[in-house]
């Protein structure tokens, strides 16, 4: 749980190997100048390829496709974040070049306002490239960043999403401790944890309340 950017890469067009790996380097080298934390690749292959498919309860299930061709860098935008791949392969079975990956940013916050908002913006820069290149992306960002490119509209995502995880993880905290389980999460360690968390029992409330129910009618 925690704001993130998803995407997928895809490309349906020919790609020789050589051009593939240029892109993938040159991936490398802008993460590098824009001041990811690191850098890891260019690489042969990628992440898996997940084939999704929806059960008779409406749950999605999935298995893991590995590439069979293609290259990849992983990137960690910065402290506090997750590693993201780009770049595109070749999956058993999947039409085109396909990339799926993901990047959660949110506890980049943890390092102050600012710090996660370089890290954000630094994927999107390196989704930009890959636009540039002619390849179709599809994105999700939980910041609203990438189809509004407004700053404001980051901060006050982040703010209200640190809220509702600290809500979250104080419910949780409380309802299981009653049962003897022990819950830990990465937001206690927030210096203003007890405050987010009143801010954030207040604004969600109502979903909070739906929450305690499930639990406790779980336990």
């Amino acid at each position: 749980m925690g704001l993130s950017i998803s995407y997928t890469l895809s490309h349906r067009g020919e790609l020789g190997e050589e051009l593939l790996y240029r892109l993938v380097e040159h991936t490398g080298t802008l993460a590098t100048r824009i001041g990811c934390a690191k850098v890891f690749g260019p690489i042969l292959g990628g992440p898996a390829h997940w084939n999704l498919s929806e059960l008779p309860d409406g749950s999605t299930t999935g298995d893991p496709i590995g590439a069979i061709e293609g290259f990849s860098v992983s990137v960690l935008p910065g402290e506090g974040c997750e590693t993201a791949d780009f770049g595109l392969c070749r999956y058993e079975g999947v039409e085109g070049w396909k990339l799926s990956s993901w990047c959660k940013t949110q506890y980049a916050v943890r390092h102050g306002v600012d710090h996660f908002l370089r890290c954000h913006l630094r994927m999107v820069s390196l989704l930009d490239l890959w636009r540039s290149f002619g390849v179709t992306l599809d994105v999700c960002d939980e910041g609203e960043y990438w189809e509004h490119r407004s700053i404001s509209r980051l901060r006050e995502r982040i703010t209200r999403y640190e809220r509702l995880i600290a809500a979250v993880a104080g419910t949780l905290k409380d309802d299981f401790e009653e049962q003897g389980i022990s819950v830990q999460a990465e937001i206690f360690d927030h210096a203003q944890f007890e405050r987010i968390e009143a801010e954030g029992q207040a604004e969600f409330a109502a979903q909070i309340a739906e929450l305690r129910r499930l639990i406790r009618g779980q336990l």
